[in-house]
Order: C-alpha cells, then structure tokens, then sequence
C-alpha cells in the first residue's frame, strides 16, 4: 500500500512538473489565448510545443498573428502587425489571482480592482486595499480585459483594426498614384495646348494602314503624337495614338 502511494504521489509531481512547464502563453491578435511551451522566437515565428514533452512536435507561429509572448519564468514579448517587437520585459508580472487584467494595444499589462467601463472609457484602481485615484483610459487604447474566471473582453480585435488601416492605405496610396498619373496628363496635354509655330519639326507619319502624311510635329510621348498640318501658329492642333502609327521619320 505504502508503496503504491509512492507511486501515485511521484505520478502526481510528475504531472504537476508538466503541466507547470507548460505555462507558457501566446496571446493572438484577434484574442485568442494558446497555452504551451514556447522553445524559441525569431525575428519572423516563434516555436512552441503544445505540451512539455521534449519529444513532442515542434509548431510554429508567425509573429505577425501574435499580440504577446507570455513566459512563465520571465517577462512578455509583445509584436506590432508587422512582427517587429515593440516591448519586452526581464521579469514576469506578478498578477493577484482576483485581479482584473487590462492589456493595452501598446502591450502594457495591468493588475485591476473595481474595473468600469463605457463607450469611451475603461476605468479601474490598482490597489484593491489601498484607496488610489482611478486609472481612466480611452477604449480604444485598450486591447483586451481578462477577468479572474478566465474569459476575456476583446475591446479592439487588432486583426481587424489593422487590417482596415492596411485597406485604408492602400486606398490613400493607390488616389496618389492616380492623382500622379492625372497630373502628368493634365500637364503634357497643356503643353500640347500651347505649343507655338516656333516649336514643330517637320516630319511624316507612316500610320500602320499605309498612309504617310507630312506634319508638323509638336509633341512626341510614349502613347500619343500631336501635331500641325501646317506650320502656322494658328493652325489647329491634332493627336493620334502611337497605336495607330508604324513610324515618324523627322
């Protein structure tokens, strides 16, 4: 008997040995929480193991998906969107089992008592014993709330929120091109416009149907040619797409 108990009590450290080195935590950006143990972090993924078996399958996961490296025996490692670390810390926080716990989108991580919050605001206390001023943050500076029976309160889905800021820049990015591409046009169009019987050189188009016609060029591009028929400075001003023309021969 007393030799099964042993049995039973060094099965049961044993247990409690893995499960404890286990605890390791990787906070996703959309707020998922994954317990494992975390072996290594790149610049671009961090390796893990689902469990503290040395045998077991290594995983990996980009940093780009990952808000936060919780470590048991050191501190966090927090990401921006695009992988890069943006905080780490030496030592793990101590957090009290009944706090409240507000991570902030900067990676801040905050012990709270008597947490309160509306449309526009999160605020809470430090000190559950201590009578201290409230905290009062805006909600959008807040990522996530985690409350001492284990669920979470995702204030800002951070995938979601990023990926709208990517659409939206890309939107800005791709007016700018456009506005560019305009005001190239727009300008090589003016130049057309005022183009004088001083500026033409002579020339004839071979378009690609066989027809030559002897011109006054004003202008040249990539895409278009325009021209005079006469060299007159008051002669109307003519435009014919590369595409229809085999040569110019000045």
């Amino acid at each position: 008997m007393n030799h099964l108990t042993t049995i039973l009590l060094s099965g049961g450290i044993l247990l409690t040995g893995i499960a404890a080195a286990a605890q390791d935590m990787i906070i996703f950006r959309d707020g998922r929480v994954k317990s494992v143990k975390i072996i290594q972090t790149n610049n671009d993924k961090t390796l893990y193991r689902e469990s503290a078996d040395k045998h077991a399958e290594e995983e990996y996961v980009e940093n780009t998906k990952v808000f936060m490296l919780k470590f048991k025996t050191r501190g966090n490692v927090v990401f921006n969107n695009k992988g890069e670390r943006i905080l780490a810390t030496s030592e793990p926080l101590k957090i009290p089992k009944d706090a409240v716990v507000v991570y902030y989108k900067d990676g801040r991580e905050v012990p709270a008592y008597n947490l309160t919050m509306d449309a526009n605001n999160v605020s809470f206390r430090q000190s559950k014993k201590e009578p201290t001023a409230p905290i009062v943050s805006k909600r959008s500076e807040v990522f996530m709330v985690r409350y001492p029976d284990g669920t979470r309160d995702i204030l800002t889905n951070l995938a979601v929120d990023e990926e709208r800021e990517r659409e939206e820049e890309e939107a800005r990015l791709t007016a700018l091109r456009e506005a560019a591409v305009a005001d190239s046009i727009q300008r090589m169009n003016a130049a057309d416009e005022t183009a004088t019987s001083t500026t033409p050189r002579k020339a004839t188009i071979v378009t690609k149907k066989g027809v030559r016609m002897k011109v006054w060029i004003c202008s040249d591009s990539q895409s278009m040619v325009s021209y005079k028929k006469t060299n007159d400075g008051k002669a109307a001003i003519f435009k014919m797409s590369k595409s229809k023309i085999k040569e110019i021969i000045y």
